[in-house]
């Protein structure tokens, strides 16, 4: 297909699948582990932020509750999403690949520490 002489080609991005499960795709254990390892690294990495006290209320009695508050799904799959933005940073061998422990880059996410807390495949 051609327009205006120049002819157009379309690329097929071939994604290699992720090796975690996506927020969806975990069981409510798996969540609420998440979310406990999440409170606990997030107050490692900022200790002195007032949202620190915002997640530990969040994950207050979420087992009594049986439920795991969606907004650290929102959180997980920030998380996903720039480790895989990274691993296909580093396969395309771009030379502008974001340091992941830049948070002027990478958000307050990009920590190794918060890449840790992703839930494998496997399990």
């Amino acid at each position: 297909m051609s327009q205006n002489g120049i002819r157009l080609t379309r690329w097929l991005h071939h994604r290699v699948s992720s090796p975690y499960k996506r927020w969806r795709d975990l069981s409510l254990a798996q969540k609420q582990e998440f979310v406990h390892r999440f409170v606990d690294n997030y107050s490692a990495q900022y200790p002195g932020s007032k949202t620190n006290v915002s997640l530990r209320g969040l994950a207050l009695d979420m087992e009594q509750h049986n439920d795991a508050p969606s907004v650290f799904g929102l959180f997980y799959d920030d998380i996903l999403k720039l480790s895989e933005k990274s691993r296909d940073r580093l396969y395309a061998n771009q030379e502008l690949t974001p340091k992941r422990n830049n948070i002027a880059e990478t958000g307050r996410f990009g920590h190794e520490s918060f890449y840790d807390l992703l839930i494998d495949n496997e399990m």
